[in-house]
Parts: structure tokens; sequence; C-alpha cells
């Protein structure tokens, strides 16, 4: 009986450990406008409109262009040193969750409708998806190097916007009292900036 109760209590550690991971769909890697169009095409947009959604295919093609693994542990933009210290967040209209490049998933961190602490302007608070980047200061201190990894990111989703007929805008404004504490972010994590994507 005992051994039973043991089993059962390793049994609900582990299912603890994985509720709210959820697996996104496997990036599309391939295929996409040129990137030369992509470019000429790539803008910031501040218009969104209300009750809109972002497939999830979409969202993992855009976390994985702005930090997904290529090869050999590889990173899909650079980082000074190889010190790989990005962060990303995602703030929708139902939760707030920490992407996993490994394992391609999205961990809840918070469920509600969180958006009005993503940005200080309105839009930020009607659009579906507002990715947070941020950076692990133990693993790079020096700023100008989180700031370089950070704008990396964020034209790796202006780009994948430009051509997936989604717009984007990045910002530095946002809650930055109550933002860190709806992510429970450690003390080692700064925001940097946060990108509004939508239609």
């Amino acid at each position: 009986m005992r051994s039973k109760l043991i089993l059962l209590g390793i049994i609900s550690l582990m299912a603890s450990f994985s509720i709210g991971a959820e697996e996104l769909p496997a990036p599309q890697t391939t295929g996409g406008k040129p990137l030369m169009q992509m470019m000429s095409e790539r803008k910031s947009s501040r218009d969104y409109k209300e009750n809109q959604t972002v497939s999830k295919q979409d969202l993992s093609n855009m976390l994985w262009a702005a930090w997904g693994i290529t090869h050999d542990g590889k990173r899909t933009i650079a980082t000074a040193m190889n010190r790989q210290e990005l962060v990303l967040y995602v703030v929708t209209p139902t939760e707030v969750s920490r992407y996993n490049p490994e394992a391609n998933t999205l961990t809840v961190i918070n469920t509600g409708d969180y958006r009005k602490f993503a940005g200080m302007q309105d839009f930020a608070f009607i659009a579906p998806i507002n990715i947070v980047l941020a950076v692990d200061t133990k693993k790079q201190d020096k700023v100008e190097f989180q700031a370089y990894t950070a704008g990396a990111a964020s034209q790796n989703i202006y780009l994948y916007c430009a051509q997936a007929g989604l717009k984007t805008v990045v910002r530095a404004g946002f809650d930055r009292d109550n933002l860190p504490q709806v992510l429970k972010l450690p003390s080692n994590e700064r925001i940097l900036f946060v990108q509004t994507v939508g239609k």
C-alpha cells in the first residue's frame, strides 16, 4: 500500500512539472517571401483590430524566427560571445507564458488578461499577442550586448510578420512595476522591449 502511495506521489509530482506546458506546432523553416521583399515591406504598425487572433503556427514560426534553434545548438540570431541570454514571454488575452526554444513549448505562468501591463498605448491592450523580450543578466551583464540581442530578435519578428501579413511594432513602453510581477520575473532577468503582433 505504501509503495503505491509513493508511486502515486511521484506521478503527481512529475505531472505538476508539465502542467501548463503547451507544445507548439513545429516551426515552418522553409518557404515564404524572398528576403529582400520582406525587408522592403517591413514596417511598424499601431492600428490593430479587436477580437483578432494569431494562429499557433504563426506564433511558433515567429518565436522560432526570434530565438529558435537552427543547427548544432545555434540560434536564429547571434549573441555576443554566444552567451544566448535572450528570454521570451508571450502575453495573450487569456494567459502569460514563457517560451522554451529547446522543446518548442509555452509554459503558462499566469492565466488571465494582462495586456494592460504590456504597453502604455491602447493598441497593446487589444492586440492578440505581446512578445516580451527579456535577458538573463547572469549570462550577459553588458547592457549594449543585451540590447543588440533583443534588437536582433525583434527584427526577425518584424521580417516574419512582413511575410506572413501580420502587423507588428516594438516598444520600450510598458508597465515597469507590474509586468515583471505578472511574468514572475526572476531577479536575474530584465525586460528590454515588448513587441506587439496582430492584424
